[in-house]
């Protein structure tokens, strides 16, 4: 009986997070990609800024991807970064986020964790590729998209000039 319960209290603390797709089924239309970019701290320690949601719907997305790599390796972290479609020549909106991470989840608790979120809506191009860029500090934090082959960000950043260190329980 206390198997059960210890089961059951695990699966209501844990929940479970279902992602979806940003190309809806059946679309044959023109597409773009949106990839991610993580600025190196350390070996156990990184900036990332990278797609979170698109249309308010949960994705797959970088941060999960590099907390699976790191799995398992201590305090040396992996990142992997997710290059994501989109549909093209309709309006989107995209959540963006730029996050300290660590290898260990120890690291993250005593540890200094910034983060930065926004929406950004715009009409993607079609066949173009853009990627997620930011940077993370005491006094400043920013994340926005810009078009790989050309630089140009696109619409504007997403910053803020206060701190956006996250408190302990919000790590």
């Amino acid at each position: 009986m206390k198997q059960v319960w210890l089961l059951l209290s695990i699966l209501i603390l844990s929940g479970c997070a279902t992602t979806h797709s940003p190309i809806p089924d059946n679309y044959n239309g023109p597409t773009s990609t949106i990839g991610s970019t993580d600025k190196r701290h350390s070996a156990s320690k990184a900036d990332m800024f990278f797609l979170y949601k698109v249309n308010g719907k949960l994705i797959d997305n970088s941060l999960g991807a590099s907390r699976s790599a790191t799995y398992g390796q201590g305090f040396s972290l992996t990142t992997s970064h997710i290059t994501t479609a989109v549909p093209s020549s309709e309006p989107i909106t995209l959540t963006l986020m730029g996050r300290t991470v660590y290898a260990a989840p120890v690291q993250t608790l005593s540890g200094t964790v910034y983060e930065i979120t926004g929406d950004l809506t715009f009409t993607p191009a079609p066949d173009v590729r853009y990627v997620v860029k930011g940077t993370l500090g005491a006094d400043y934090s920013a994340v926005w998209v810009e078009e790989i082959e050309t630089g140009k960000i696109i619409k504007s950043k997403i910053e803020t000039y206060e701190n956006t260190e996250l408190g302990f329980f919000e790590k």
